[in-house]
């Protein structure tokens, strides 16, 4: 099997270097002696080499000062395959099977020797070609290709396919140029170009697409003795008489060029002309922008995909414990319905989360999904912050805010900390759960929702129902399904489960840390109370993988507080208790207090890991110092 290298371009275009692979290797280079000389301001001296190595032929670059590139890429030594490019400076040549033709129609590399370029068209005039053919002069073939052109933009933007819209091209640009063959060429994710519609990979790719693509201009040739044919090589699969008259253009995008076209005709007393080249250029460009936009969108719809699935990996439970297993049953249940859920349970429980889930789960999950943790305001915020304000409505108030209520319609709106509502805002949410519109602060118009509500709270609220704190028709109106969230410690071997996957979710954010737990901390781990439950074991897991320097978390890495054997006791949820007992408030008090030292009383950074806001915290300090009066301990602040 013989293989030759053929000039594209230069002062001898379509001269070809038989490759003998018993010869010493072809250098190429500016100087005189190389087997390839190549006069270009460009090329070095001796620039490049091609041999063969026993089993494949090889090029490799000869220290040359500008490179050598093989299909657009920069290469140190690469072996070569048929229809392979070599761009050395301004010159190309390709590398070819001798005998065998281009793939599918094209112009022969035999047929360059008798070509006549008669345009060149450089990227920089493109745009003006484009313009030119839809402006036009008047006579009929403008108001045609202009016709063409906006008919192809419009069937292109409805596209879906590479398939469809590399089949509007080829029919636009038979219409437009009344070509016989349209051959549509492809850069692969090797650079090397691939003849489109064709299962085979290994046929020749046209010179002047090679051409096209190395010097992204666009070309008008034709066949100066069109009965010229020198043997097999110059024989195409062209249907009808050899192909008089050709034009080859770019297929651009930003990043490059996506590939070329080729149109060929024929008749001799009809070659395709400069009209039908700007044609070309133009219908190029829609179909490199119709390819690029198809791209990203496909890029945008898998990573909208890969999204999708990380939050549902977030919005989920994780577990396999007996209690979890119940939850997940009702949360499933819960979903299908529109009942108002109230969430119960410790902080750091997962009640979010598990609002999120029945959310997800549900018919609105094409809808909003809105947070609010009532806590986090003011009382003379909140009832803003819920139902929104009218301009004016106070000092501040510079314009009209939309409320969570109205961000949330047609989706869900999930009140956490609904314990910490002020009256006033209660007696609005109920009117809003019994079907009547509201009022946004300092307004008169009506505005109605369609929401769904999911609530959830620590506290005890038939406690605060008694105190006046809470009103007991908005209890019963959320109280409509109650769930309630089990603590960690009360989860068994959910523990190790979680603190697993919180290890691996830091290690990939961090991309460092220890790999696993070891039995030690495991034990450790499984015999923690978790005051604060799901967060703290969270909070704990980065500290280990931050701070971590062995390939094992140990006990020492995850720093949880020593326990008082009244601490360790296991406790009842918040919610199912009248009041807190003096084991459950000296738990509480100490794990703050610990917490508080480990800060260095730095409160926010305590909150952070105490999973509660700060006023929260405040209101837990007191609380329990009320219940124990001038016995309880003191938190410095």
């Amino acid at each position: 099997m013989t293989f030759s290298l053929v000039h594209i371009n230069g002062t001898v275009p379509g001269f070809s270097v038989k490759l003998d692979p018993d010869a010493p290797p072809v250098t190429i280079g500016r100087d005189p002696n190389c087997k390839v000389p190549v006069d270009d301001h460009q090329c070095s001296r001796l620039h490049c080499k091609v041999w063969f190595d026993g089993t494949d032929w090889r090029v490799e670059d000869c220290h040359s000062r500008n490179g050598t590139f093989v299909n657009s890429r920069r290469i140190e030594s690469a072996t070569l395959r048929p229809g392979d490019a070599i761009h050395i400076g301004e010159r190309l040549l390709v590398f070819i099977r001798q005998g065998e033709p281009v793939s599918g129609v094209g112009w022969q590399p035999a047929m360059l020797e008798s070509t006549t370029f008669v345009a060149l068209v450089p990227s920089s005039e493109q745009k003006e070609a484009v313009v030119g053919q839809l402006k036009g002069n008047g006579n009929p073939d403008s108001v045609r290709n202009a016709a063409i052109l906006c008919r192809l933009a419009g069937e292109l933007h409805e596209q879906d396919s590479a398939e469809s819209i590399m089949s509007m091209v080829s029919q636009a640009l038979v219409a437009g140029t009344r070509a016989d063959a349209i051959v549509i060429w492809l850069t692969g994710p090797d650079g090397r170009l691939r003849r489109y519609g064709s299962d085979s990979d290994n046929g020749q790719p046209s010179p002047l697409a090679s051409l096209v693509l190395h010097q992204h201009e666009a070309l008008l040739v034709e066949q100066t003795h069109p009965s010229h044919k020198s043997g097999a090589s110059t024989e195409s699969t062209f249907i009808g008489e050899q192909p008089t008259s050709a034009i080859c253009v770019p297929i651009p995008q930003r990043a490059g060029c996506r590939g070329a076209i080729e149109c060929l005709r024929s008749s001799p007393t009809d070659p395709l002309n400069s009209s039908n080249l700007e044609l070309c250029i133009a219908i190029a460009r829609q179909a490199g922008l119709a390819l690029e936009n198809l791209d990203y969108r496909e890029r945008l719809e898998r990573a909208n995909v890969q999204l999708r699935n990380e939050v549902a990996g977030r919005h989920r439970l994780i577990g396999e414990s007996a209690p979890i297993r119940h939850l997940l049953g009702m949360v499933s249940r819960v979903a299908a319905t529109e009942s108002t859920v109230l969430l119960i349970g410790e902080s750091g429980t997962g009640k979010e989360l598990v609002a999120r889930m029945i959310h997800d789960s549900s018919r609105r999950a094409s809808g909003p999904y809105v947070a609010v943790n009532c806590a986090a305001f003011q009382e003379s915020l909140l009832e803003s912050e819920l139902f929104g304000h009218e301009k004016g409505a106070f000092t501040g108030a510079a314009r009209q805010h939309l409320g969570q209520f109205e961000r949330a319609h047609r989706g869900t709106i999930f009140l956490d900390e609904a314990g910490e509502l002020s009256l006033n805002c209660q007696a609005k949410l109920l009117r809003v759960l019994e079907g009547h519109p509201f009022e946004r602060v300092g307004g008169n118009q009506r505005v109605e929702v369609d929401v769904r509500v999911i609530a959830a709270t620590h506290r005890h609220l038939p406690d605060l129902i008694r105190d006046g704190r809470f009103r007991e028709d908005l209890f019963f109106r959320l109280r409509v399904i109650e769930l309630a969230i089990p603590p960690l410690r009360e989860r068994g071997e959910d523990v190790l489960v979680l603190a697993t996957h919180f290890l691996d979710h830091y290690r990939r954010k961090l991309g460092t840390g220890p790999v696993r737990i070891s039995p030690a901390a495991g034990e450790t781990l499984r015999s923690h109370t978790w005051p604060g439950n799901i967060r703290e074991l969270k909070n704990a897991i980065e500290r280990a993988v931050v701070l971590g320097t062995r390939d094992e978390i140990h006990p020492d890495d995850l720093d949880l507080p020593e326990r008082s054997a009244s601490s360790s006791s296991p406790r009842k949820s918040d919610s199912a208790k009248p009041s807190p007992s003096p084991k459950l408030a000296d738990a509480e008090l100490r794990h703050i207090q610990s917490v508080l030292q480990q800060t260095h009383g730095n409160k926010t950074e305590a909150c952070r890991l105490l999973g509660i806001g700060r006023g929260t915290l405040y209101k837990k300090l007191q609380e329990i110092e009320e219940y124990f009066g001038d016995n309880s301990a003191k938190v410095d602040e």
